[in-house]
């Protein structure tokens, strides 16, 4: 799977693009970070488009509490080239957890295309950025909402620590390649199935791959799993093996990256297993 990168290690990739402020070293007030390989869909009226490859580059400037966002080899429909956005002074706030919130107003980006209403979070402990903004042309107005592949399900009480707690949560990882084919896989983490009156035992992990048995669908504000029959894998130990006790069967999940929030059921040992709640974005 494609991963999170900070900027840092992207640097020399990052060479041709536009440029925030001067060329002068960073400074202690100062800090500049990013990702690559994010998602993003443009929404006009009734139709969106999907597409991957889009990266961000944070510099932030603590004292001033300003920064510069780009967002780098980004498009808003397919036949467009890739093109690099430039924000300069937007505000800037952030807490002690690593959570920063960036926004702006209206920039003209390129001939006919104004960028309004520019929201941007991003959290360095979990690697975590979502941006949300409309572009303005004389034809329409779109939505855009830029977000990792992978995504985590928010943890009770905005609670941050995933590698300790013994609490339900999911990842759910969805890719897209160059001939528009979506991919990838949801991973449940400390689950356990209602079977009748009782319970399965808890598992620490079963990873549900999108195999042949499963179809993905762009939606306007996500993406829908669908399949049956599909073979779970869970960890042993170290190893992963296949979960072959019982198939995944009458699976639907929903991801919506505009309201931040899932939906997942399936039937699995006999029983039913259903969960709804918040995307950590």
């Amino acid at each position: 799977m494609k991963k999170m990168m900070t900027l840092m290690a992207l640097a020399a990739m990052m060479l041709g693009a536009a440029s925030c402020g001067d060329d002068s070293p960073v400074r202690e007030d100062k800090l500049t970070f990013g990702a690559s390989d994010l998602m993003t869909k443009t929404v006009t009226g009734d139709n969106f488009f999907d597409y991957a490859g889009s990266k961000l580059r944070f510099d932030l400037n603590y004292l001033a509490d300003t920064a510069c966002l780009q967002v780098l080899d980004t498009k808003f429909v397919k036949p467009m080239p890739t093109v690099n956005l430039l924000f300069n002074g937007m505000k800037i706030s952030y807490d002690a957890r690593d959570r920063y919130t960036l926004t702006g107003t209206s920039y003209d980006v390129m001939d006919g295309y104004q960028v309004n209403n520019i929201r941007a979070h991003a959290n360095l402990s979990l690697n975590t950025y979502y941006l949300t903004y409309d572009v303005v042309t004389p034809r329409a107005t779109s939505k855009v909402y830029v977000y990792p592949e992978k995504i985590l399900s928010a943890l009770a009480n905005d609670n941050l620590d995933y590698g300790t707690t013994t609490e339900t949560f999911f990842t759910f990882d969805c890719e897209l390649d160059e001939d528009g084919a979506y991919d990838g896989d949801v991973a449940l983490h400390n689950v356990q199935f209602s079977i009748g009156e009782a319970s399965s035992p808890k598992f620490n992990l079963i990873r549900v791959p999108y195999d042949e048995h499963v179809t993905i669908s762009g939606t306007a504000t996500g993406y829908v799993v669908e399949g049956t029959g599909i073979t779970g894998k869970y960890l042993q130990g170290n190893v992963e093996v296949p979960f072959d006790r019982s198939t995944i069967d009458d699976l639907r999940i929903e991801v919506n990256v505009v309201n931040k929030s899932y939906s997942i059921r399936f039937k699995c040992m006999g029983g039913e297993f259903i969960s709804d709640g918040r995307l950590y974005l």
